[in-house]
């Protein structure tokens, strides 16, 4: 693995859909109780970028909906952003040596994104290409880790793709016509099941915005512009079935080929997620990872000047800071994400990492991602 790899050109984009919380919520009537709607607001989202319209899912616009039946926007919309990362940069086509994408959802099943995108962005048919599926909000560790695997010499120019649109998994939930309540409530003629699933992909919807990013990777040549990339610690599975803790499933019925996706969210992602960072930190510092060492961990987050934590939910975000005895100031564009971009997914990080350290030329120094 490279120790000496750097990343260069980070950029990002969003669609074109833009919608407060509050916009949403009207458009959801008195499908909604009281109680949710407070649920919704104590995500710590205020607004959010959509690839499709909102009304693609819970309008009556039948013109609409054959438009965008007939529509690639993830791609378009990825394809877009890494010609303008190559742009910036000064590259062309012909100067990537490898392309490596990550998505969750795609405008197709199969192919993946990155096939798709060596057309779009007009690379070689050739070109050595890679597809990512289900890394979620580990995707940009993930991908740093791969890309230093990835570089071998100086003429390795590696083109990362990230996607982020995943609404098309929870939106169409918002058509059905059952009532959304809090797990603790009840609604007559409707099982408690029911009423649990419907309320996760209506947090889901409130919760999560569409976004794509793309950035180089290649041998460190100390620009100004650039990030090095450092240490990386990663875990998954402490216990054998964390990964169903969050997930998403297609399901349905072969005979009627209905299908939706059913999304699952437990209630101790917090303290779970808590749990393993402080894992994966103890681990970083060479430490036992069965006992957390809350000094340890003080002095190294005293030494970073931005810590960039992915934007679960508002909870989250705090719980991160009072755990770790943040400052504001190391984590504020965390915060800021989730508020006006929701949770990105796999751009939720370089989102925050745009915020911190592209656009913020005076800052220098140490910092950590946490996803």
């Amino acid at each position: 693995m490279l120790d000496d790899a750097s990343i260069y050109g980070l950029e990002v984009a969003y669609p074109e859909n833009e919608y407060s919380t509050d916009s949403l919520l009207d458009l959801m009537g008195d499908k909604l109780s009281s109680q949710v709607q407070e649920n919704i607001k104590q995500l710590g989202v205020k607004s959010r970028y959509l690839i499709r319209p909102i009304e693609y899912y819970i309008g009556n616009n039948p013109d609409l909906e054959d438009v965008n039946l007939n529509a690639e926007p993830i791609s378009d919309l990825s394809a877009d952003v890494a010609k303008t990362c190559m742009s910036k940069l000064g590259l062309s086509p012909n100067d990537i040596t490898c392309l490596v994408t990550a998505s969750e959802n795609n405008d197709y099943q199969s192919p993946g994104l990155a096939p798709i995108l060596v057309t779009k962005i007009g690379l070689s048919n050739y070109i050595p290409h890679y597809n990512l599926q289900g890394t979620a909000c580990s995707t940009l560790p993930k991908l740093l880790e791969l890309g230093k695997n990835l570089i071998k010499n100086d003429n390795d120019v590696i083109l990362f793709v990230i996607s982020g649109c995943n609404s098309g998994w929870y939106l169409p939930h918002l058509r059905e016509n059952i009532p959304v309540v809090n797990p603790k409530e009840n609604s007559p003629g409707f099982e408690k099941k029911q009423l649990i699933d419907k309320w996760v992909s209506t947090m889901f919807s409130f919760l999560f915005g569409d976004g794509v990013c793309a950035f180089v990777m290649k041998k460190s040549n100390y620009e100004k512009d650039s990030i090095k990339v450092g240490k990386i610690t990663h875990a998954v599975n402490f216990d054998n079935t964390d990964y169903k803790k969050a997930s998403v499933r297609l399901i349905g019925n072969e005979q009627n080929r209905l299908y939706s996706y059913h999304l699952t969210a437990e209630s101790d992602i917090l303290p779970r997620s808590l749990n393993y960072c402080k894992k994966v930190l103890m681990k970083s510092l060479n430490k036992d990872e069965t006992q957390f060492d809350s000094d340890s961990s003080k002095s190294f987050f005293s030494k970073q000047k931005k810590v960039m934590i992915h934007t679960g939910s508002l909870k989250i975000l705090d719980g991160f800071k009072n755990v770790f005895e943040l400052d504001m100031k190391q984590i504020q564009e965390s915060y800021d994400t989730l508020s006006k971009y929701g949770n990105l997914t796999g751009v939720s990080i370089p989102t925050v990492m745009t915020k911190a350290l592209v656009k913020n030329p005076n800052v220098s120094g140490n910092g950590v991602l946490i996803g």
